[in-house]
């Protein structure tokens, strides 16, 4: 059955649609979240640039900035993880 046969039946249509609409969401998700991600990098990079910074010791905002860095950063790849999922999905309902 080809694409323009399949997205004639309604049922096939609509899960097309569904998944099109998800993986644009996704796809803002992303966007969104790598955006935040560049902020925790730059702020970071900012405190690790400040006169008088020392690698050696304990700043306890640099430690709360790995920490959300590291949280978004795992957020990020579980997006990816959807997206790359959502895109199998359409791929299959599309062959």
């Amino acid at each position: 059955m080809t694409y323009s046969q399949r997205s004639t039946h309604a049922a096939a249509a609509s899960d097309i649609t569904y998944l099109e609409y998800q993986i644009g969401l996704a796809g803002e998700e992303l966007k969104e979240a790598q955006r935040v991600m560049e902020i925790y990098e730059a702020d970071l990079r900012v405190l690790t640039a400040s006169p008088g910074y020392e690698p050696d010791s304990d700043v306890p905002e640099e430690q709360q900035l790995r920490e959300q860095a590291a949280r978004q950063q795992a957020l990020i790849e579980a997006i990816r993880a959807t997206l790359a999922g959502l895109e199998d999905e359409l791929a299959k309902l599309e062959d």
